[in-house]
């Protein structure tokens, strides 16, 4: 067991409008908050009559009724002289996030020092009120609190990230992509899973004496234990894979080098059986070939040369055809991210920028963050008009209104190097990677949305030496879990790392 939390060890922040790289949290120097409420549905028994006795009955199932928002309340003093912020903010009606902060030998003031965060995201206010605000006689003297009642859509813990070298035996050849290709089970109809267990690492081809195969390099168990398989499909081992994604069932490898996709039963991936990829070239263009691939489960987009832009549905059919450079004006395009079916962003040379908001017709944005002879290495949406981009020239932007306009976002190093990757497992918290100009690969955390970044670990532990951090994933049931992978300090072996 941990350290026990005292009352006293607490304080709250304040982001008015919900985090975003833009609004700064406001310490609340005079405000608690109360105990948390809950509830996650009732449980009903569902009841048959005894076979074997009379009046008796047995248990075969449960119904779980439905889960309730997270609550509770803030109390403050209530000022004399000073406007009241939570009645303010109660008559406003506006969203907000609220984060409560422990500490015992940290800066109770400072953001980013803390030993765990409470995280209630999308918070409303659903009833104000205050002590009486008078008194008839000597014995009602007291000091007036304010109380304010809220309600979340989402509530999880932030805990300080500790970093490990993973698959150190296994990373033979630099890490170019990672997912986490999991959910929550209880182990009805698979494994018991938190919904973080496992992770696939795509590894390049080398050429060479012996050349070494691309490969996957996947945990079944949070990272653990570690296994290898080949992409057998790729006969060259010279051939680069390019990026990878679980699609309805399959693990799906991309390659600009074969210009297809290969792929194998995801559930073939079990460290005793050697899953067979099949290769299928349906589909794409030789002007086109494949750079990066995101999944939204039951399909994915994959991005390419030349700016092509292909839809995958079925991993044995092929790719269609979405677009054919038009969008991005032939610049070739190096990543992808996508919210759900209808709105994703790429990015690639040049600064290019497209994006789509129905899943099948892509545009050109506004304006583009930077200009010829600068790449866009990665893209996030956080939102439909909110998009990350980090560039190879060690920057890291971002835009609020579908790329119309662009905001540079610093962080320690920014402007030397390249940024790598970047992922949001969570509204307020996001990971990113970025290569100094030194070659030297960090992971760097955000816990309010990207106002501010801070070098992992904050934990025990030290980043392995490498020369980048070329991919990174997080796991969106688990603020507090990543994993990072690149190119090893010799310039030749890959790494791989687990935060958490």
């Amino acid at each position: 067991m941990g350290d026990p939390l005292k009352t006293g060890f607490t304080r709250v922040f304040l982001i008015e409008g919900r985090a975003r790289a833009d609004r700064e949290p406001d310490y609340q120097s005079a405000m608690k908050m109360t105990g948390l409420d809950y509830g996650l549905g009732d449980v009903t028994p569902i009841r048959v009559p005894d076979p074997a006795n009379f009046d008796k009955f047995k248990t075969v199932g449960e119904v779980r009724g439905e889960e309730d928002r997270p609550s509770t309340s803030l109390v403050g003093r209530y000022a004399i002289d000073v406007r009241s912020e939570l009645l303010r903010l109660a008559k406003i009606g506006c969203a907000a996030d609220v984060q409560l902060h422990m500490g015992a030998c940290t800066a109770p003031n400072i953001f980013n020092e803390f030993q765990k965060v409470i995280v209630l995201e999308d918070v409303l206010l659903s009833n104000f009120g205050t002590d009486d605000l008078g008194a008839l006689e000597p014995g009602e003297r007291a000091v007036v609190n304010e109380t304010g009642d809220i309600s979340a859509a989402e509530i999880y813990e932030v805990l300080p990230v500790s970093t490990q070298g993973v698959a150190d035996d296994l990373m033979t050849a630099e890490g170019v992509d990672v997912i986490f290709g999991d959910s929550v089970s209880c182990g009805d109809c698979d494994e018991y899973s938190d919904g973080c267990q496992k992770i696939f690492i795509l590894a390049l081809g080398t050429s060479g004496s012996p050349g070494v195969a691309a490969g996957v390099v996947f945990s079944l168990d949070k990272g653990s234990t570690w296994y290898q398989n080949d992409v057998d499909s790729m006969t060259n081992p010279g051939d680069i894979a390019s990026g990878i994604a679980l699609v309805a069932g399959n693990i799906v490898v991309v390659s600009i080098d074969t210009c297809s996709l290969h792929y194998a039963d995801v559930d073939d991936f079990d460290g005793v059986t050697d899953p067979e990829f099949l290769e299928v070239a349906t589909g794409f263009d030789v002007s086109g070939c494949p750079n990066d691939i995101w999944s939204i489960g039951h399909k994915a987009f994959v991005v390419g040369e030349g700016g092509y832009i292909y839809l995958l549905t079925d991993p044995t059919a092929g790719v269609e055809e979405l677009d054919n450079g038009s969008a991005s004006g032939s610049d070739d395009l190096l990543a992808v991210h996508a919210l759900d079916e209808d709105y994703a962003v790429a990015v690639g040379n040049n600064g290019a920028v497209v994006y789509t908001v129905n899943g099948t017709l892509w545009s050109a944005a506004g304006s583009r963050p930077v200009g010829a002879g600068v790449n866009l290495n990665c893209v996030w949406m956080r939102g439909q008009k909110e998009w990350w981009v980090g560039t190879s020239n060690g920057r890291l932007y971002v835009t609020y209104n579908q790329g119309e306009t662009w905001a540079e976002k610093t962080f320690t190093g920014s402007g030397a190097g390249v940024v790598w990757d970047i992922a949001f497992p969570k509204d307020s918290v996001g990971f990113m990677a970025h290569a100094t100009a030194a070659d030297a690969g960090r992971i760097f955390r955000s816990y309010n949305a990207g106002y501010s970044w801070q070098i992992i670990p904050e934990g025990s532990g030290v980043m392995p030496a490498n020369d980048r951090v070329t991919a990174l994933a997080a796991c969106t049931n688990d603020p507090n879990v990543a994993c990072g992978a690149g190119l090893a300090d010799d310039g030749t072996d890959g790494f791989a790392v687990m935060a958490s």
